[in-house]
């Protein structure tokens, strides 16, 4: 239950604005849908773990929600959670780079 909440709240204050980011680049720089569709399921995966991290330590997601908040935060620095998240966010951080974004 108690988790439950923690990871309503970790994609409402995290992983959905970082998303929204994300998916704001890409679209500017015309990504194909692959990889746009890549970020998104990276994203929906990560909200697992990044919910048991926040319950294991509360500051550090108060930190990460201010970051992504405030724009400090680098998308994918906090969706990085999986070796599948790493190859979705690598194709997408090589497409922003090579197209300026």
């Amino acid at each position: 239950m108690v988790q439950d909440i923690i990871a309503f709240f970790i994609n409402l204050l995290v992983i959905d604005p970082l998303y929204g980011e994300m998916n704001k680049r890409l679209a500017e720089v015309r990504a194909p849908q692959a990889i746009i569709a890549e970020v998104r399921t990276c994203a929906e995966n990560a909200l697992p773990r990044l919910a048991e991290r926040a319950y294991a330590e509360p500051l550090w997601v108060i930190a990460t929600a201010l970051d992504v908040w405030t724009g400090r935060a680098v998308p994918e620095d906090v969706l990085n959670t999986s070796p599948q998240c790493q190859s979705a966010m690598k194709a997408a951080r090589v497409y922003l780079e090579s197209r300026g974004a």
